[in-house]
């Protein structure tokens, strides 16, 4: 993870359906990331998770998923 990033047991996100017809009641889409790191900079919001191997011979490695704010509908986080 992003060693300055806070760290949250659980992450939601709500994104914007751009491909929505309708326009009255604009729908959303449903992102979870658990164990991970959430960072908002500039106009992304930056998610990065641990890849835990149990095996001391390979190294651990980061997956991160960036998402631009402005297709954000809005976000709650959980801490331990």
């Amino acid at each position: 993870m992003i060693p300055s990033a806070p760290k949250f047991r659980k992450v939601i996100l709500l994104l914007k359906d751009k491909f929505s017809k309708d326009v009255e009641i604009p729908s959303t889409i449903r992102i979870e990331h658990e164990d991970c790191a959430m960072i908002i900079t500039g106009d992304y919001v930056i998610i990065t998770e641990d890849v835990d191997v149990n095996n001391i011979d390979v190294p651990s490695s980061i997956k991160g998923k960036i998402y631009q704010l402005k297709e954000t509908d809005s976000y709650k986080l959980f801490k331990d």
